[in-house]
């Protein structure tokens, strides 16, 4: 069975036109109906039927079977591709999300070896990207934030931190002085946040849901530090997670006194059929082992 036959198939199924799976593949009409010959012939069964006085196309019962099996034979097809790719290049290609790149990974990498260091490969990305590319074989493990417990299914996580989250304001702002605040008392205020950090949002949107809070943001940035510098000249207030390297002289973080709020977890995740060679086994065993923070 030939794995551009099954993505031909796959084209049609979703096309139910010859012409446009042909110009999609750059390949002509008759080549793309003996590939579904050679489909019909080795299932043996007709997996389409075809209208040619309506001039439409439709799958027969074991079509839409086949089409859920040729979906993961090319996806597990693709899978392998990429995995074989980073084995050759004795590589491990591991996800970190820009705050924990920040704030958790220049503790990690110094308890790395020069040697894992220098095969280590990193993507910035979201954590649930992070997740997806996980399951795609995309990466090979990757660093995750969260607020709530993951279906480990099909991951194993090591969860090795958990904070609260922070109101950060300048020492100039009346809050300043406070030892905490709730945040329903933050409604008249304009804040600075996060773009595009999911587990930062969410965080945000549910304290303002059980407060029924409608608050105003008046900016957002994916740099955590520009934000800290624009708190620093109290053009507004943040919210992040409470952590020694998300601080700025001048900018003050006031715990929050809410009764239940969420909580900012940090784990190292891997897919659990992952297969690693001897060389990407060794570094993985070190990643965990550094993050085993004192």
């Amino acid at each position: 069975m030939r794995i551009a036959d099954l993505e031909y198939y796959i084209a049609l199924a979703s096309y139910r036109n010859f012409s446009q799976v042909s110009d999609r593949f750059n390949v002509s009409q008759p080549t793309i109906s003996l590939a579904m010959q050679r489909l019909e012939k080795e299932m043996g069964t007709e997996l389409l039927k075809r209208n040619k006085a309506h001039k439409n196309l439709t799958l027969t019962y074991a079509g839409q079977v086949f089409l859920q099996h040729a979906d993961t034979m090319v996806e597990q097809y693709k899978l392998a591709q990429t995995e074989i790719q980073r084995i050759t290049e004795h590589s491990l290609l591991i996800g970190l999300p820009p705050i924990i790149q920040i704030a958790y990974f220049p503790d990690i990498a110094m308890r790395l070896s020069d040697q894992v260091l220098t095969h280590l490969r990193t993507q910035e990305i979201g954590a649930h990207e992070a997740l997806n590319q996980l399951k795609s074989g995309e990466l090979d493990a990757s660093f995750i934030g969260h607020l709530d417990p993951i279906d480990q299914a099909d991951f194993d996580l090591i969860d090795f931190d958990e904070r609260p989250f922070a109101i950060l304001v300048s020492e100039k702002h009346p809050l300043a002085a406070r030892s905490s605040v709730s945040f329903a008392e933050l409604v008249a205020e304009q804040f600075i946040l996060l773009k595009g950090n999911f587990v930062h949002s969410e965080a945000f949107d549910r304290l303002a849901r059980a407060s029924h809070s409608q608050n105003r943001v008046i900016f957002t940035s994916s740099q955590p530090y520009g934000i800290l510098s624009m708190i620093k000249q109290n053009r507004g207030i943040g919210f992040m997670v409470d952590h020694p390297a998300l601080q700025l002289a001048g900018v003050k973080a006031i715990p929050l006194s809410d009764a239940d709020q969420p909580l900012f977890r940090v784990g190292f995740a891997a897919r659990k059929d992952t297969i690693l060679t001897a060389d990407q086994e060794t570094i993985f065993q070190e990643l965990v082992q550094a993050t085993k923070l004192d």
